[in-house]
């Protein structure tokens, strides 16, 4: 009997091990930057000079807000990173953000519609100029009132911005570029379907294949993107080379293994292209699977470990 007793201890120690062993470690280059079980941190973007990261913080006055709210938009806020003090700068709610390649502008559009609290489909609206400090410069005369996402050409001279209205008048709905004083509004590519708004801009040609996609400031080959959905719980945060089509899953989940989809709702990359800010929030379980309140994390030395696809 006393065998027998002690050959279930010895098993169970064992497989005690073998599970500790196999338990999910968080990779020790990621770093919590804000979290907040009564708001959400979205679109980061960081500054070129390193000092800040800007971005939308969603909220509610009395319950959480789920990923699955950023519908509601968020105002615009920023932290300086050497004291990580956060700042509040303009009153919103705004559906998207970006800044100038020289730091001194932001872009932003204004998020409408009213789908507060279940749903995470933007509206949009007016698109308006920043500077640095919250102080809006201007809103911009677009032919189509609402606006989704945006974003600067490479010489800061343009904007480009993806454009639609509630009924179709005869202006094409679709991506458009616009001088930052307003004039010489173009069509650049139509594109009806508005789920496909989110875009990226590679040598200023629209790509919207890849959601939110930023290209690397000192690898001009190299592009990071989120793909899949952060409402269904399986989007993925990955890197792609151009030239060889390698694609990389960095290890940037702070909540599971890299080949295990996340709630990542975008990321962006530091001024020297070795450190990430990512917009991300844990899975939970329960009667709904669902993305809880979005965190922002800084993932340092973005190619130690992570996995090729």
């Amino acid at each position: 009997m006393k065998r027998v007793w002690l050959f279930f201890m010895l098993l169970f120690v064992l497989l005690s091990c073998d599970l500790w062993d196999r338990s999910f470690q968080r990779n020790p280059n990621l770093e919590l930057l804000l979290k907040n079980d009564w708001d959400s941190f979205f679109n980061p973007v960081w500054s070129p000079d390193g000092r800040y990261i800007y971005y939308l913080r969603a909220h509610r006055d009395r319950l959480p807000t789920p990923a699955t709210a950023l519908g509601i938009g968020g105002d615009l806020w920023r932290i300086n990173l050497e004291t990580r003090e956060t700042e509040f700068l303009l009153s919103g709610p705004f559906c998207s953000l970006a800044i100038s390649h020289d730091g001194s502008l932001l872009a932003l559009s204004y998020e409408t519609g009213d789908r507060f609290p279940f749903e995470m489909e933007w509206e949009g609206g007016p698109l308006i100029l920043v500077d640095t400090s919250g102080n809006i410069l201007d809103t911009l005369p677009t032919s189509l009132p609402f606006i989704l996402d945006v974003e600067f050409s490479s010489n800061d001279a343009k904007l480009y911005y993806y454009a639609y209205d509630t009924v179709y008048t005869g202006i094409p709905f679709g991506f458009y570029r616009i001088n930052l004083d307003g004039s010489g509004e173009e069509l650049v590519r139509e594109e009806m379907d508005k789920n496909r708004a989110f875009f990226g801009l590679i040598q200023d040609t629209v790509v919207w294949i890849y959601k939110k996609c930023k290209l690397n400031p000192k690898k001009e080959n190299t592009i990071l993107f989120v793909a899949g959905d952060v409402i269904l719980c399986c989007s993925e945060l990955k890197i792609k080379d151009l030239g060889t089509q390698r694609v990389w899953v960095p290890d940037a989940d702070p909540y599971g293994p890299p080949d295990d989809p996340s709630g990542f709702e975008s990321a962006y990359w530091s001024p020297d292209g070795e450190e990430l800010v990512i917009s991300v929030g844990e899975v939970r379980g329960g009667d709904v699977i669902h993305v809880s309140t979005l965190e922002l994390w800084i993932l340092h030395n973005v190619l130690e470990g992570g996995t090729i696809r």
